[in-house]
């Protein structure tokens, strides 16, 4: 993605949403995304944690969130700040400048262009405000994801590696890509 179609979607952006840090007020809506989602298992590899409670949900998201171990970020509306998405940051390795990230946007919004608004908001609030100090970010997807897929390669991520059989799907195997983003690579 060049600079031009970076400031296309920061016009996007500043005009419409805008992505802030996880707050009280977004909690419930996180919780009930996670609660609700039918294809849950089709979004990641790992264990999928299932809360018994907003409490329970709310209290581990705040431990992650003060032990330094997750970021995460809300894409809401500008003007009602209702909650249209998230991407977290988590995985860091302080001694390798990199950390993993991730992102969701329920069934009703996606295809209509948040996510792109979501990765380049992460990566300019990463590479240009630095408080981090990273080299590299990084993403897994499943191979039958094509929107996500798609997502990173428009913004450069390289692929640098295939985990091969790694999800397990109802009953289906795909492979998991791994694709990065160096810091200079966001700058050229």
């Amino acid at each position: 993605m060049d600079k031009s179609e970076r400031e296309g979607i920061q016009s996007l952006i500043d005009n419409k949403y805008k992505l802030i840090p996880l707050n009280y007020g977004h909690i419930e809506t996180l919780y009930n995304w996670n609660l609700h989602e039918k294809e849950l298992e089709n979004f990641t590899c790992r264990p999928i944690i299932k809360y018994e409670s907003l409490q329970e949900y709310l209290s581990s998201t705040i431990n992650r969130i003060s032990e330094g171990k997750i970021k995460v970020y809300v894409l809401v509306e500008e003007k009602t700040n209702k909650p249209l998405g998230r991407i977290s940051l988590f995985d860091f390795n302080k001694r390798n400048h990199s950390a993993e990230f991730g992102y969701y946007l329920p069934k009703v919004y996606r295809g209509k262009g948040l996510g792109k608004i979501l990765l380049s908001d992460l990566l300019k609030t990463i590479w240009e405000q630095d408080e981090l100090n990273l080299n590299k970010v990084y993403a897994t997807t499943s191979s039958n994801n094509i929107a996500s897929i798609k997502l990173l390669e428009k913004f450069g991520f390289k692929l640098d590696g295939v985990l091969r059989e790694h999800y397990w799907i109802n009953d289906a195997r795909y492979n998991q890509l791994i694709y990065s983003m160096l810091k200079y690579e966001w700058t050229k």
